[in-house]
């Protein structure tokens, strides 16, 4: 289908065009506006260009590639979101391929098996000594678990899902209840579900569904990949390359306020005063961004739920330079897992050879630090590190902090399902309202992450070129 013929389907000829622009004073009218310059915008604008459609990006930020984000201002410049590919992301990679940004191995040394320093309550346990440790607390059929593996040896064997769509599905409501519940009533003691949920991908097992854990866990084993690699350069890198690849120039600055679905055309709004005008309207920001905006055609009441409830996981990242290799002066592993305030440290290595050390804090402990000013937290972490490690006095040098959670054009770093979202919300949410369609992370319905906002951008391109 070209151009004309979709203009023709949905009523807009030139002339219908023109007089628009004449009657309205606004922008030039394109087929497709997508809101959101992160991988689903992204994803959506250069397929629908590829299809013959004029394309207008619209992105409220200074940059392109939403979480997917590299901070090149710092040496050994790490991404602060999208880190990891997995090598069955087909849409991904395959994108990747066409626009010839390279898909590369991780750093040497990069990866699990480093040996780790576990905090539990300020106390020291090496990894060899953990089983034994007098620090571990854990039930003894527990006890040879070391604490990041504890959900998934405790999760293993029941997770009865086949396809990567069970997740939805309403014959698996039995475990759309609280994790925490979940591992009680399946044995778990009360000190394994507490150091779970001290580094868990979720903001509080507490509320957290159940099959939040199993769609995951059938991603890693039934998702088609084998291993993990990196975007070369940074995940950035992707998103500014397909960028690049557009017509028209990604739009920067433009934060929409109101989407007006008029019946033949939809406007959209930004706080600048500009307005736009397209045939069809995609909108891939987070739904914790949405509520922001006011849509003057109502959606579902399903849509509005969603936005208002949907979780987005918290995740605060401190960046942090290491003057000089204090570990080697303690002797102790560098990588450490806490129940502490400051979640995970590890080394964060760069393609360029150059290393940092990476504070990453997740759910409970990250709402909380992102109560402190900047100043504040890296003050607390550099403290923290003294009492924990003596030798890292003077050594360290926070550079860089970024919160998911302030952030509002994301308010947190992914989604994940609370009790009883699951079959209520999905798959009806990926539905168009009208003009407005929706994509993102959040809508990917056999994948997560980078692919699930590929595979959410795939199917509204889908639905949009049905139309002729």
């Amino acid at each position: 289908m070209n151009r004309r013929i979709f203009l023709q389907n949905l009523g807009l000829t030139a002339g219908a065009m023109l007089t628009h622009r004449f009657s309205f004073a606004a922008a030039e009218t394109t087929d497709v506006i997508v809101i959101g310059a992160g991988m689903a915008g992204m994803y959506a604008a250069y397929q629908l260009q590829q299809k013959g459609l004029s394309v207008r990006v619209l992105e409220a930020s200074q940059r392109v590639g939403g979480r997917m984000y590299t901070l090149d201002e710092l040496p050994w410049k790490p991404n602060t979101g999208g880190t990891e590919v997995g090598d069955g992301y087909q849409r991904l990679i395959g994108m990747a391929q066409q626009v010839g940004v390279p898909i590369v191995e991780p750093p040497a040394g990069e990866g699990r098996g480093a040996p780790t320093l576990y905090v539990i309550g300020n106390e020291k346990v090496m990894d060899k000594d953990w089983a034994t440790s007098p620090f571990n607390k854990l039930a003894d059929a527990e006890k040879k678990i070391v604490p990041p593996l504890l959900e998934s040896m405790l999760m293993n064997g029941k997770n009865t899902f086949q396809t990567l769509d069970d997740w939805y599905n309403p014959k698996f409501a039995e475990f759309d209840v609280p994790l925490s519940n979940f591992l009680k009533k399946n044995g778990a003691s009360g000190e394994a579900i507490r150091l779970i949920n001290a580094n868990a991908n979720t903001n509080d097992i507490a509320s957290t569904s159940t099959l939040n854990v199993f769609k995951s866990m059938t991603f890693r084993t039934k998702g088609g990949s084998k291993k993990t690699l990196r975007i070369e350069g940074g995940s950035q890198r992707l998103p500014e390359t397909m960028a690049k690849q557009l017509r028209r120039p990604v739009e920067l600055d433009k934060k929409v306020t109101e989407i007006n679905d008029r019946g033949g055309r939809v406007t959209v709004q930004c706080t600048d005063g500009s307005t736009y005008t397209a045939s069809q309207v995609v909108v891939t920001v987070p739904f914790a961004v949405l509520k922001n905006v006011k849509f003057t055609k109502g959606l579902t009441k399903l849509h509005y739920e969603a936005i208002r409830k949907l979780p987005y996981t918290k995740i605060t990242q401190l960046h942090v330079a290491a003057k000089e290799p204090f570990w080697e002066t303690d002797g102790l592993p560098m990588n450490m897992w806490t129940d502490g305030a400051f979640g995970r440290v590890f080394l964060n290595k760069g393609h360029n050879g150059q290393q940092g050390l990476l504070s990453w804090v997740n759910g409970l402990e990250a709402i909380e630090l992102d109560k402190m000013t900047e100043k504040q937290a890296a003050a607390a972490f550099l403290q923290t590190m003294k009492t924990l490690r003596p030798a890292s006095e003077g050594k360290l040098e926070v550079l860089k902090i970024n919160s998911w959670g302030n952030n509002p054009l994301a308010g947190g770093a992914y989604y994940h399902l609370a009790s009883g979202q699951a079959a209520q919300f999905y798959p009806a949410l990926l539905e168009p309202v009208g003009r407005v369609h929706f994509a993102g992370e959040h809508l990917g319905l056999q994948n997560n992450g980078m692919e699930g906002a590929c595979e959410s951008a795939e199917y509204v391109v889908g639905k949009l070129m049905a139309k002729g």
